[in-house]
């Protein structure tokens, strides 16, 4: 049962990876740039609204994962492709997070002024 459940929280991160790579990922970019051109015929448009949105591509990701898991969730290959696309995300978010400016000063609290406040409410 723990294995299930490990295995399908994988396949949830690598279904969040693929997402990302295809949506925002600049290797892809111009393989989203090509579509974008062709955008005047209907198939092209309608596959450029999928490859630029993140929750229509998700969609396409998880029935493909999906598949995937049914058929092979249970050999060695299936694991250690889901595990490296679950920690790519996982590094890329925490790089991001990392990346990020910290916050501004006026939005630090003052320890003081939120005992204050709280002290006030009670009165």
């Amino acid at each position: 049962m723990a294995q299930t459940v490990i295995i399908a929280l994988l396949t949830l991160g690598a279904i969040a990876r693929v997402t990302r790579f295809v949506v925002d990922d600049s290797l892809f970019k111009p393989v989203r740039a090509a579509v974008d051109k062709r955008a005047g015929k209907k198939f092209f448009a309608w596959l450029a609204d999928l490859i630029n949105c993140s929750w229509c591509t998700s969609i396409w990701v998880s029935a493909g994962a999906a598949v995937a898991h049914w058929l092979w969730s249970d050999t060695v290959p299936f694991v250690y492709v889901v595990a490296a696309l679950t920690a790519s995300h996982a590094v890329s978010l925490a790089a991001s997070w990392l990346d990020s400016p910290p916050p501004p000063k006026h939005i630090v609290l003052d320890p003081v002024a939120v005992a204050m406040s709280v002290r006030d409410q009670r009165r």
